[in-house]
């Protein structure tokens, strides 16, 4: 779909730090597959990519199909569960400026447990957009953190 990969290929770089350039359809391939496009203009399979970059990969497109739903219905919310998990603090930070621009249009719920990225939350999301729930449950400290729609 042409809307949602160019939406996601503009998400891509971001929540790699720039480790990618964009997707794009092998169309070489049989049958096409989607790719990540390296600095260097190389097509990468998904498989060759690590964990923490397919992640990125998934989370760009589903960024983008949530977008693209929410232009032509009423929005869902976007709900996350430890989706930083393979992140490192550069892309885990990326990532949450992401989510909260997306939050401007969609609602965004992130769960969490760990401590750094309720702090990098708190570096990437201004005060007054940005919810933070603590649960306490013995010696760990969940957290759910929501980026408010304007």
């Amino acid at each position: 779909q042409a809307p949602l990969l160019a939406r996601a290929s503009e998400l891509f770089p971001r929540l790699t730090g720039g480790r990618h350039a964009r997707l794009a359809v092998d169309h070489d391939a049989e049958p096409p597959v989607l790719c990540a496009v390296g600095p260097d203009g190389a097509f990468l399979p998904i498989a060759s990519l690590s964990d923490g970059t397919r992640d990125q990969l998934y989370l760009a497109l589903r960024l983008a199909s949530l977008e693209h739903y929410a232009g032509v219905s009423e929005p869902l919310p976007l709900c996350l569960d430890d989706v930083l998990i393979n992140f490192d603090d550069e892309r885990s930070l990326a990532a949450l400026e992401v989510l909260a621009e997306v939050g401007q249009r969609i609602q965004v719920l992130l769960f969490t447990h760990h401590e750094h990225v309720v702090q990098a939350a708190r570096a990437a999301i201004a005060p007054e957009r940005l919810t933070l729930h603590e649960l306490s449950r013995g010696g760990a400290q969940p957290a759910a953190l929501q980026a408010l729609p304007a």
